[in-house]
């Protein structure tokens, strides 16, 4: 699934991301948890706390981009 479709709470880990350089920047790699904080209403971005650490945000654009897989709380 992609991240906007995710849903608007929950842990996720990345599995793909395009090649955008500002992501890797960010954070936003392979393998990377990721828990959605919030999705903005009528197409808005995607809210990230990026592995407990701090939070980005991704265009709607790009969070379809993202693929991700629900993570089980341990």
């Amino acid at each position: 699934m992609n991240l906007y479709a995710a849903g608007k709470s929950g842990a996720f880990r990345i599995t793909s991301v395009p090649k955008i350089s500002l992501l890797e920047g960010m954070g936003l790699r392979r393998g990377t948890n990721v828990t959605v904080q919030n999705r903005y209403i009528f197409g808005g971005p995607v809210l990230l706390r990026v592995e407990g650490a701090y939070s980005v945000a991704v265009g709607k654009d790009v969070a379809m981009q993202i693929g991700v897989e629900r993570v089980n709380p341990q």
